[in-house]
């Protein structure tokens, strides 16, 4: 025993070696005091006590509640203006009132010329067979039109009227009369793809027809 200290002096007589192993000791991890790791959870569910704890007091729950009602309300009031203005639009129940009504929309900003007005009132008159209410039929068409937002809007709610009460050729000749429509003032890009979007929409493929 009385040598071990002249055996570490001597491990230690270079001073670089003494230097090193400063190093080496400063340079290992230190282990966490066991004693730490309660305290710090203590501290950290002492914390989230007293966090639930104000937001229960201050009135966090009741906050979120009324959050709640307010989205759930505000959804309801949305659903209920875009039903009231598609009302008209949803009142439709003939077919070919529905058809008169996206003849009419699918000119160009939905503002038909005098030649498609003349196209769709023969349309009225030798297809759909109103010849002694060809007026009526078009004004009530021209109303309804005015409230549509667009005619993709109008398209989307016709949809299921049309996949219901016409057969597929019945589908495609409804389609072929909104394009004889469009071609007299275009068809422009906008007008050929609401048209493609209505041959989907009635359960039709794409009718490729060109411009």
């Amino acid at each position: 025993m009385a040598n071990a200290p002249l055996a570490i002096s001597a491990r230690f007589a270079d001073p670089r070696s003494a230097r090193c192993y400063v190093i080496l000791l400063a340079s290992r991890p230190s282990q966490p005091s066991p004693r730490a790791m309660p305290i710090v959870a203590v501290v950290l569910l002492t914390a989230a006590f007293w966090v639930l704890y104000w937001f229960v007091q201050m009135g966090g729950v009741e906050h979120f509640r009324e959050q709640a009602a307010r989205r759930k309300e505000e959804a309801r009031k949305a659903e209920a203006r875009e039903l009231d203005r598609t009302a008209c639009l949803r009142a439709v129940e003939d077919p070919r009132d529905a058809a008169t009504i996206l003849m009419l929309l699918i000119a160009r900003g939905g503002d038909p010329t005098p030649q498609q007005i003349t196209a769709i009132e023969q349309t009225l008159s030798r297809t759909f067979g109103f010849q002694g209410e060809l007026v009526e039929r078009m004004t009530q068409a021209r109303f309804v039109a005015a409230s549509a937002e667009s005619f993709d809007q109008a398209a989307k709610i016709f949809a299921d009227l049309f996949k219901k009460r016409l057969t597929g050729s019945e589908q495609r000749e409804l389609v072929d009369m909104v394009w004889e429509i469009a071609r007299l003032d275009g068809p422009s890009p906008i007008q050929s793809a609401a048209i493609e979007a209505l041959h989907r929409r009635v359960g039709l493929a794409p009718a490729g027809q060109a411009t």
